[in-house]
């Protein structure tokens, strides 16, 4: 599992950044189409849900449970290896 940034919804409060205790995201540069600046996934394979194959066995969303806009979520394809 990775986490992911919804492009539509996001806002670039950057409270994922400073809430992630592994420090998985950084402020970015990008700017979505509203003009905001998305955050940076820089580390995902510091994301304790990074191993992991289903949003069931999660151990750690406090990027996704404090995003305001509801802009994070699981993409349960990626970093789904064995």
């Amino acid at each position: 599992m990775q986490v992911k940034v919804n492009r539509r919804y996001c806002k670039g409060c950057n409270l994922c950044v400073r809430v992630c205790p592994n420090r998985v995201f950084d402020e970015g540069e990008e700017l979505s189409e509203r003009g905001y600046f998305l955050p940076a996934i820089v580390h995902p394979e510091r994301c304790a849900n990074n191993k992991r194959r289903t949003r069931k066995n999660a151990v750690c969303e406090m990027c996704v449970l404090t995003c305001p806009d509801q802009a994070l979520s699981w993409d349960e394809e990626a970093g789904a290896e064995g």
